[in-house]
């Protein structure tokens, strides 16, 4: 995806003097480019639909949270989750520190708020907590009609599917840090369109792509002519219905 000038810009106005940071932007600036792309998508939607002053919900503030402030500035954004120490505070943006394995227990859950859009890019695997009950309790924050945009690793992607062929575990080991512990569980295709459905979302798209690190044109064409969803990748947008439906009870 050829990158336009507002991206350029972001960009720059983004790049840290850490050298780990600045590799973390690297290996994820197509993965951000995409994400905005999607979002703007959805926004622009919102937009048509007459709703003047779009509320977004961030969860786990990382460098896209500054992309969205910077490139979407007429929108009312905040965030949630752990803070991000490697990010300054962005003037105008509340932030929810929560931790957001206890969406677990629905006694723990946030309230009052209802979002346009919410914006779950790369957490979900990060949670120890039944993905049914973080998407219900994102549901709870939405108003109806309103988007929920998930970005999260395919874990049956090629690159994956070659390292187990190899012997090697395409998966790391949880970490010390509770904050930052690695993933505990990725998520296939087939496993999000269960949980959209059982949280009782609508799907509107979903994309399986290598957006992670540098293009390599060679790779995705394989993950094209190879059957199965092959790409690192997955970006689905879900909505919560406008017309709510009975809730569907964890067994």
């Amino acid at each position: 995806m050829k990158e336009s000038p507002p991206y350029r810009e972001a960009f720059l106005r983004l790049s840290p003097w850490d050298r780990i940071a600045k590799g973390y932007l690297d290996y994820h600036q197509r993965r951000y480019v995409f994400l905005i792309e999607v979002l703007r998508c959805v926004l622009t939607k919102e937009r048509t639909a007459s709703r003047a002053e779009v509320k977004i919900l961030d969860v786990g503030p990382s460098y896209q949270t500054n992309l969205i402030r910077l490139l979407f500035p007429a929108s009312v954004l905040s965030t949630m989750g752990y803070h991000n120490p490697y990010l300054a505070e962005l003037e105008g943006v509340a932030h929810l520190q929560f931790d957001l394995n206890q969406s677990a227990q629905e006694s723990c859950w946030p309230l009052g708020k209802e979002y346009d859009v919410i914006v779950l890019a790369e957490v979900l695997e990060h949670l120890y907590a039944p993905p049914t009950k973080v998407l219900k309790m994102f549901r709870s924050l939405l108003r109806p009609g309103g988007v929920l945009l998930i970005q999260t690793p395919n874990p049956v992607s090629l690159m994956k599917r070659l390292l187990l062929l190899k012997g090697h575990s395409p998966f790391e080991i949880i970490r010390e840090d509770t904050t930052n512990p690695g993933h505990y569980c990725e998520y296939t295709v087939p496993d999000l369109l269960y949980l959209a459905k059982f949280a009782e979302y609508e799907v509107i798209e979903y994309f399986v792509k290598n957006y992670f690190g540098e293009v390599n044109r060679i790779y995705d064409l394989a993950c094209q002519l190879l059957p199965g969803p092959l790409g690192d990748g997955i970006t689905m947008v879900l909505r919560r219905p406008m017309a709510e439906g009975p809730v569907v009870e964890d067994s």
